[in-house]
């Protein structure tokens, strides 16, 4: 009897420790998400082009670099590498195709009705 009340005090002690051991790549920021979807839906919206065209657009701005150092702040190996690499146009469109489709439909989904 003991064991059972016990038990889920020790299951949340080992699940707050362990909190940083997860495997993986590491979790962008909300911020940066949510900055780069809101950028790139509304230059869709305004020149009244996709969203990877929306994207494309978003890589030439001036504050751009300094975005994606926050980004890949958390990541392995130099944010100046990724930033070198991410100019060149087959790793915009896999940045866009693996990443950004991603920030677009969370940022969808956490406004508006589609929150509920």
């Amino acid at each position: 009897m003991r064991f059972l009340i016990l038990y889920p005090i020790q299951k949340i002690i080992y699940t707050v420790l362990n909190m940083g051991n997860k495997r993986g790549q590491p979790q962008t920021s909300l911020f940066v998400k949510r900055s780069i979807a809101y950028k790139v839906l509304q230059y869709s919206k305004r020149y009244n082009e996709s969203n990877y065209k929306g994207w494309l657009r978003l890589t030439k701005h001036r504050a751009f670099e300094s975005l994606m150092k926050e980004h890949f702040k958390n990541k392995s190996g130099s944010a100046a590498w990724w930033i070198k690499n991410i100019k060149r146009e087959d790793v915009k469109k896999n940045f866009y195709k693996n990443h950004i489709k991603k920030f677009i439909i969370d940022y969808r989904l956490t406004k508006g009705i589609g929150s509920l």
